[in-house]
Order: structure tokens, then C-alpha cells, then sequence
């Protein structure tokens, strides 16, 4: 639930490239805490992992979202209006 937030503006925000970037990273935490965690120790060790991965997960997920807001409010147009 900590990268769902992010994850959920990115869509409103049509940030497709930022949210497929995020979910590759964060995926590719968690088989690699998994994996690692269960090879250091076991079935503790990968929950361990898992856990090291979600919060890195999600830590890239709020990045990416804080990134393309900062894009969006650059290539808003603003209107100017004279008198």
C-alpha cells in the first residue's frame, strides 16, 4: 500500500513510460529481496527481503510521480489575458 498513492497519480497524470519504469524496478526488488533474503536465511531472510523491496519499491514509485508532476506543471500553458 506505500507505492499505491504514487502509482495512482502517475495514471491520472497519463505518466504511462514512469509507471511501466516503476513497476519494472520495483518487480525486479522484489525477486531479488526474495531470492536473496531466502539464500542468506531462509524463509525469514526472504520476508525480510520482501519487506526491504516494498519499501524501495515504493520509494521509486513516489520519485517517478514527483517527477512528473514537476514535468506537468512545466508544460502547462498559461493563459494571458490583456486588457
Amino acid at each position: 500500500g506505500l507505492g499505491t498513492g504514487a502509482a495512482a497519480g502517475l495514471r491520472a497524470l497519463g505518466a504511462a513510460r514512469r509507471s511501466l519504469r516503476s513497476q519494472l524496478i520495483a518487480s525486479a526488488c522484489y525477486v531479488t529481496g526474495g531470492l536473496g533474503g531466502a539464500v542468506v536465511a531462509g524463509t525469514a531472510g526472504s520476508a525480510w527481503g520482501v519487506a526491504a523491496a516494498t519499501v524501495c519499491g515504493s520509494a521509486v514509485w513516489w520519485l517517478q510521480l514527483r517527477s512528473a508532476l514537476r514535468e506537468h506543471h512545466q508544460n502547462t500553458i498559461r493563459e494571458v489575458r490583456t486588457p
